[in-house]
């Protein structure tokens, strides 16, 4: 009888109800709840949680007569107190991570292997054979990585209020969320080709250019001189089966990219000036790829292996 009449008095409070002398009524269970170690024969312990719950949630809206909740009042200090700690202890965290220099890892890959790495912001990196690339540990307000030689395609997760920039030489390859490629052997044009989304190249954040999908910019070495084009999209699945595609390379080119593909040195004694246009999968014997590059060349070359990883090419 007590019980039900207590929970009807809550819920007319609870409903802006309860006539001033419930109220009081109210006021004076509340205090005698809050008082350690005075016990209410009318209500269980699960009852007297409960009332503090609902007392707790509304005591802001009261008016009227003070209500003197100790109990509560040791709780609400309480949680106040572990929250200060746990700011305190973050901001620490914070600080400490913040004022620590960056860690910075390298990933490399010798001649003929490819290496997949995920970076700290979950995007992808595909590092191709005799390739070198920096990275730190985890990133800050920044995305800032260095390929320092090699051949890299780049998965790039989108976060707008962050660029994802990619150093190469003394160039900056900066883009927000997009799948790109670059190609920086020193014995070649360095190339940066966008499958999608967009990406700018600067120097020295002086900006050459903007590339959209499907187009590439060819940058020489001395003098960042370049030229831009329209190529064939880049698909990620010829990718990963590891398939060399040469888009109208000249034939040179096409020798010295195989170089860090296959333990092989070609020597070029005399070719002629032509451009290559097709493919082959990087995991073919050496035999088989001097075969496909006499197919391709129309057989106006001949390439011959001299012993050792010495091969020749020459016109026919």
């Amino acid at each position: 009888m007590i019980r039900s009449k207590i929970s009807a008095i809550i819920d007319k409070y609870l409903d802006n109800r309860a006539t001033p002398a419930e109220e009081q009524l109210l006021t004076h269970w509340l205090d005698v709840l809050s008082a350690e170690g005075t016990p209410s024969d009318a209500l269980t312990p699960g009852d007297k949680e409960q009332l503090r719950r609902k007392m707790l949630q509304t005591i802001r809206q009261r008016t009227g007569q003070p209500i003197r909740t100790y109990h509560i009042w040791k709780r609400m200090m309480a949680a106040a107190a572990i929250l200060l700690a746990v700011t305190v202890a973050g901001w620490w965290m914070i600080q400490q991570r913040t004022s620590r220099p960056i860690a910075w890892l390298e990933l490399s890959t010798g001649i003929g292997e490819m290496k997949k790495l995920v970076l700290p912001d979950s995007s992808t990196v595909w590092l191709e054979g005799n390739s070198r690339l920096k990275y730190p540990a985890h990133f800050r307000d920044k995305r800032d990585i260095e390929l320092l030689y090699g051949d890299a395609f780049f998965d790039v997760s989108p976060y707008p209020k962050s660029p994802f920039t990619v150093y190469v030489d003394s160039l900056q390859v900066r883009v927000l969320g997009t799948f790109f490629h670059v190609r920086a052997y020193q014995q070649l044009p360095m190339e940066i080709t966008v499958n999608s989304g967009k990406v700018s190249v600067s120097k020295h954040d002086q900006l050459m250019g903007m590339l959209t999908a499907n187009q590439a910019m060819r940058i020489n070495w001395n003098d960042h001189t370049f030229s831009r084009m329209e190529v064939s999209p880049l698909n990620i699945s010829d990718w990963m089966r590891r398939e060399i595609v040469f888009d109208n390379m000249p034939l040179r080119s096409v020798l010295h990219l195989l170089e860090n593909y296959y333990r092989v040195k070609f020597e070029i004694e005399r070719v002629p000036d032509m451009q290559i246009t097709g493919s082959m999968p990087a995991t073919l014997m050496p035999y088989q790829v001097f075969n496909i590059l006499e197919e391709l060349t129309d057989h106006q070359v001949i390439v011959q292996a001299r012993g050792g990883n010495k091969v020749t090419v020459r016109h026919k």
